[in-house]
């Protein structure tokens, strides 16, 4: 686990020192490495192990206790400053003419460049975010994984090019303002989901998107190009369901096995559902051939005690404890408390690890810590790739291909009436939210205007960034659409931040671009089969998991009544905080505070739950009592 950053100055005498940088990196390490050449500086940290050595990842010459290195290659004038983890490395090594078994990733992606040069992300697979300066071409080269695993921000000023692992070091480079991009407030305010490539809250700081390279010059000049297709995967060979599904599960073992290597005390996310319950299986089986004792297993889950589950609940109880029996799991159940709600809405919402997924992950991550934990595998992203249900744009692709009779027979297999689901199909096509205006019309709810907490005249002021995304017809145009709209990458940025607090770095096995490819490259057909949706997964754990997990359906009323009342037992304080302010809390005049405060009453949210809207107004204010003389930072003054 590590973080980088560092300058390049676009005019003479322009300040290069990445100090301040370095030190808003802290939450990385205690291991720090910076170094200069000219208009250039890269720095980096990263964790030391017990004895205050540098961990394997660092470069072999790095030999005093708490020094680290850049990765160098003088005679070739190149220096390397990289957050990566790479896969499938003996193929590399191999490709690259490289014999040392041990040579740090680093090493190995110094090597790609002087063999393939800007091409060489290209044949780099893991989870990575670099940036290289090249002496010779004057050039500053950059690259993120093809998933966005590794976060990487920039701000380009008149006078220097800035990245860095994190937005606040970001800020924290000399001239980059941190003045809020208005329209991207404006979307967050009004969206459930506000998710970018290329934006962020600050108008200063962008994002490389995943699976992109960025190339600076000391002229000021950036050009940024994709090295990742997904739709240009090559199309699979007509093979059978069991050919199939034992590749799939092949790649899945290995994307597991590669994802171990190097890594601290492990633990797994384990909800019950297919992808955790995968997951979590496969590295407690490769732990155990390694002769490691399996992996903890964090649900969030309340804990029982001793008591009997709810009905309505007891199937996500019986999934997770069938995977745990099975695998000899040690299951730790970590469901968030009204403390975890206020750690997390304390924060300054304007950073990237306020997703609302991490309203859930505080408690796990307290937990983790507690427990060594360095190493967390999520099944986040499988719903985008190997468990696709197959039914997401499929409905869409029959309807216009005038194949209605298949449509009619896939509308009976969902018992839906045949007519009306003609209907909602069409509206879908027509407007992907038509129908959620609808459905709230028949239910009496509020209008959608009414349900977000944006202040009246910063709406009437800024148009919102256009965010959404529309549905696709087919279901591999759906997948591409769901791999490159940014909410993956949101929620991997999101515990990128929050893990570097506590030392525990997230790796998500299905998300391996091996894994993707392979997916992306199958007939729709492996995806649903009659009636039953995510079929390629099916078959390929078949093997693996429990028969119980086959009967699931994708919903956790036990983990989302536990968030709900956490919320609703929080905000009381919350309400209390901003109301013994002096004077209204920065970037206030974004947030309709009257009707806010209205929301706050944990009777009312209780009764109806609208969580989104509450969250988003908080997450963008600062609401704790500030000590005297120290205001906060307003949203149009710089950080």
């Amino acid at each position: 686990m590590s973080a980088i950053c560092g300058i390049l100055g676009c005019r003479p005498g322009a300040d290069s020192d990445v100090g301040a940088m370095l030190d808003a990196l802290a939450d990385y390490g205690a291991g720090r490495a910076e170094w200069s050449d000219g208009p250039v500086s890269l720095g980096r940290r990263c964790r030391l192990d017990a004895g205050g050595s540098a961990l394997p990842e660092q470069p072999a010459s790095a030999q005093q206790p708490g020094a680290i290195q850049l990765h160098r290659c003088r005679e070739a004038g190149l220096t390397l400053a990289a957050d990566a983890r790479l896969d499938d490395r003996e193929a590399l090594r191999g490709a690259l003419s490289c014999r040392e078994a041990d040579v740090a990733d680093g090493e190995l992606i110094l090597r790609a460049y002087r063999r393939w040069g800007r091409d060489c992300p290209s044949h780099l697979l893991g989870d990575y975010a670099f940036a290289l300066w090249d002496a010779r071409r004057h050039t500053l080269f950059c690259a993120r994984d093809h998933i966005g695993a590794k976060p990487f921000y920039y701000a380009r000023t008149g006078e220097r090019f800035v990245f860095a692992s994190a937005v606040p070091a970001v800020l924290a480079a000399p001239g980059v303002s941190g003045q809020l991009d208005e329209a991207f407030v404006a979307a967050h305010l009004t969206r459930i989901a506000s998710s970018s490539t290329t934006r962020t809250f600050f108008a200063a700081v962008r994002k490389l998107p995943p699976g992109h390279a960025l190339t600076a010059t000391r002229e000021g000049r950036l050009r940024v190009e994709r090295h990742w297709r997904p739709e240009n995967a090559p199309r699979a060979r007509p093979t059978s369901d069991d050919a199939c599904a034992e590749e799939c599960l092949d790649l899945c073992t290995k994307a597991v096995r590669d994802r171990l290597r190097g890594a601290g005390p492990v633990a797994t996310h384990l909800s019950g559902g297919l992808d955790s319950s995968g997951v979590s299986a496969l590295a407690a089986r490769e732990l155990r051939r390694q002769g490691q004792a399996p992996p903890l297993a964090f649900t969030w889950l309340p804990a029982l005690g001793g008591r009997t589950p709810k009905a309505e609940h007891a199937p996500e109880y019986a999934l997770v404890d069938a995977v745990g029996q099975q695998e000899e799991l040690r299951t730790l159940y970590c469901a968030p408390s009204s403390d975890d709600m206020l750690a997390v809405l304390r924060r300054d919402g304007a950073l990237p690890d306020m997703a609302q997924a991490h309203l859930n992950e505080e408690a796990v991550q307290r937990r983790a810590e507690e427990m060594g934990v360095r190493v967390l595998l999520s099944g986040w992203g499988g719903d985008e790739g190997v468990s696709f249900n197959g039914f997401r744009g499929y409905p869409e692709q029959l309807l216009i291909t005038g194949r209605w009779l298949r449509l009619l027979a896939h509308a009976r297999s969902r018992r839906d009436r045949p007519l009306k689901y003609l209907a909602r199909i069409a509206l879908l096509l027509a407007h992907p939210h038509l129908h959620r205006a609808v459905s709230r019309w028949r239910r009496g709810k509020e209008p959608d205007r009414r349900r977000w907490l944006i202040a009246p005249a910063f709406r009437r002021e800024v148009k919102p960034l256009r965010l959404g995304t529309f549905r696709e017809v087919g279901a591999r145009r759906t997948q591409l659409r769901l791999l490159r709209d940014g909410h993956l990458s949101k929620r991997m940025e999101g515990w990128a931040a929050s893990g570097a607090r506590r030392g525990i770095e997230y790796r998500y096995p299905l998300l391996d671009r091996r894994l993707l490819e392979f997916v992306l490259g199958l007939p729709p057909e492996q995806f649903r089969h009659d009636k039953r949706g995510r079929w390629l997964m099916h078959r390929a754990f078949d093997p693996v998991l429990p028969e119980v997990c086959w009967n699931q359906v994708k919903t956790d009323p036990a983990r989302v009544e536990a968030l709900i009342d956490a919320f609703a037992e929080a905000l009381p304080t919350v309400r209390r905080e901003i109301a013994a302010r002096a004077a209204p809390p920065p970037r206030a005049r974004y947030v309709d505070m009257s009707r806010l405060l209205e929301r706050l009453d944990a009777d009312r949210f209780r009764a109806d739950p609208q969580l989104s809207p509450v969250l988003n107004a908080l997450q963008l204010l600062d609401f704790q009592i500030q000590p005297e003389g120290c205001g906060g930072n307003s949203g149009g003054e710089p950080v």
